[in-house]
């Protein structure tokens, strides 16, 4: 050929290497699911926290500590638990001794004496029958709220799962 030129292709060592690159980037977007499923449940986490202490009024130290997370990375999921048992009242604002019984926020407890019993936090308690002892702790129920909180944000969990790992698979495959 005169003037011209030739391209000899060798695809074979290419061809060699595909399953290679396949498995490499298959690990990478193992990576990308497992950072995506850790961080959607870290979200879940945090807004639930977040808009259930708004609804009962509170800080979130009493509730974070209710929510716990549990990675099994291997089989492709992350739960998130809930400790949805009563809250003890005095989370809920300053206990007040009253007359009648302990003012906590707006709400009245008859019958409810304060007391710190061996804790930093003044805490309020109620004799469980006529006698000075026993005593148990006032506790307000939050089941039915909390779960209706977790509900809400867990329609909306799968949407940030999804931007979770095209951000990952994004910076993963990027960084190979």
């Amino acid at each position: 050929m005169a003037g011209g030129f030739e391209i000899s292709l060798r695809m074979q060592d290419a061809q060699n290497r595909m399953p290679e690159l396949i498995n490499a980037t298959r690990k990478q977007l193992d990576t990308a699911v497992n950072r995506a499923l850790r961080g959607a449940g870290q979200w879940l986490r945090t807004h639930s926290v977040r808009e259930l202490g708004r609804e009962l009024g509170i800080v979130q130290r009493p509730l974070r500590q209710r929510f716990r997370m549990y990675s099994r990375l291997a089989d492709g999921e992350v739960k998130v638990w809930v400790g949805l048992t009563p809250l003890s009242v005095h989370y809920l604002g300053s206990p007040r001794q009253t007359v009648t019984g302990v003012r906590v926020g707006r709400k009245n407890y008859d019958s409810a004496f304060v007391n710190p019993m061996r804790s930093r936090q003044v805490m309020v308690w109620r004799r469980k029958g006529r006698e000075r002892l026993p005593i148990e702790r006032v506790t307000e129920e939050i089941a039915e709220l909390g779960e209706a909180v977790v509900r809400r944000w867990e329609r909306r969990v799968e949407a940030r799962f999804i931007e979770l790992f095209e951000q990952e698979a994004r910076y993963v495959l990027s960084s190979a």
